[in-house]
């Protein structure tokens, strides 16, 4: 698991089965929840195939964050500034280039499947869907968006000219329920709850991707957690064996299915 220090791998590790042998890296050696993690720069090729030597399966969650270098959200927003600019050009170090990488490097060490970490935001440029579906046309909402949309083609082309397995997950936004009490405080909006997605989901969507032998060579979900809102069709998901396994509220309060 590449990112093993990012939010995606913190919320949903807890969730994954216990027998699973997890080989953690990040870009920073560290801990996570009594668990050691391994240095690894993907943008270090010869680095990343000696970390994949031996492993089943690559989830690749690694991401260059905005949180590292806006300050003027605003003006990001508007793809306008220095900071859009140097996100961008650290964007395609490692979203571009170091996903290129892992996918190269599975290929080397005789990897077969690999989980690519996605974004619903591929699909959410305007003019905006009234209706979301997996099959529909990609609409990158921003920079960022391109870049893992680059993970997907790429995905598809490795699949379909290397043999790899690829299954690329277009995670909507995590929900973690301290987080919201905590924004909620300070009046921050939450996103609608159509494209939140709890942690439980998340997870599972992961060990869907790595142990199905049902799914097709390639594929790309939407994962968000169900809600009452018609905005999203989940059922392509189904291929791997994923179906959202809580609801959101609008309060941003999940459930149970």
């Amino acid at each position: 698991m590449t990112g093993s220090a990012g939010r995606i791998a913190q919320w949903t590790l807890p969730h994954l089965p216990a027998e699973w042998d997890l080989r953690l890296t990040d870009r920073r050696a560290g801990q996570i929840g009594g668990r050691s993690i391994g240095a690894l720069d993907i943008t270090d090729y010869p680095a990343v195939v000696e970390a994949l030597q031996g492993v089943d399966a690559v989830v690749h969650l690694a991401i260059v964050s905005e949180r590292e270098f806006v300050t003027d959200k605003p003006r990001f927003d508007a793809a306008e500034g220095d900071e859009y600019l140097r996100f961008n050009e650290a964007s395609i170090d490692g979203n571009v280039r170091g996903t290129y990488h892992v996918l190269k490097a599975a290929r080397a060490a005789g990897v077969k499947r690999v989980v690519l970490g996605s974004s619903l935001t591929v699909l959410l440029g305007q003019p905006r869907y009234p209706r979301i579906h997996d099959d529909l046309p990609v609409r990158p909402v921003n920079f960022y968006a391109v870049t893992k949309l680059w993970g997907e083609q790429l995905g598809e082309y490795f699949s379909r000219r290397h043999g790899l397995t690829v299954y690329c997950l277009r995670f909507g936004q995590p929900l973690e329920q301290e987080i919201l009490v905590r924004n909620r405080a300070k009046g921050m909006v939450h996103p609608p709850a159509r494209a939140l997605v709890s942690s439980e989901d998340l997870a599972w969507s992961i060990e869907c991707a790595v142990c199905t032998t049902e799914g097709p060579p390639f594929g790309a979900y939407t994962i968000v957690s169900a809600s009452d809102d018609p905005g999203f069709d989940l059922s392509k998901a189904v291929e791997i064996g994923w179906r959202a396994r809580t609801r959101c509220a609008p309060d941003c309060r999940c459930s149970a299915v």
